[in-house]
């Protein structure tokens, strides 16, 4: 199992990495600490922590390790998937992947009026 399914593939990692990637969009910071106690997986956090930084999605604070700011190539279209590193299906490769159950209830809530 890589990575991006060791995320994706269980909720409470999946909701925290999203509510990491909320803050980020509303407000430019995230609570790293949090999403890395939550991720709880020393190899785990480094992977996610490198593959965003690489991209420039994020950098660490430097007044603290404990937030992070966003990157000068932050997206705010970027979905849960890609920033957990799932990259798009191959052109003609069929279906895409389902969406994990805390973005389908994002949409359920919206359509509600719920949110």
């Amino acid at each position: 199992m890589n990575w991006t399914q060791r995320i994706l593939d269980f909720p409470v990692r999946a909701a925290a990495v999203d509510d990491f990637l909320r803050d980020l969009r509303a407000r430019g910071t995230g609570d790293l600490n949090a999403v890395l106690a939550t991720l709880n997986e020393g190899g785990l956090c480094r992977q996610a922590v490198d593959y965003w930084t690489d991209r420039g999605w994020i950098v660490i604070a430097p007044q603290t390790p404990l937030l992070a700011l966003t990157g000068p190539e932050f997206d705010r279209a970027v979905t849960l998937r890609r920033f957990c590193g799932e990259t798009a299906p191959a052109a003609g490769s069929g279906t895409p992947p389902p969406a994990p159950a805390i973005e389908v209830a994002e949409e359920v809530e919206e359509e509600h009026g719920d949110a």
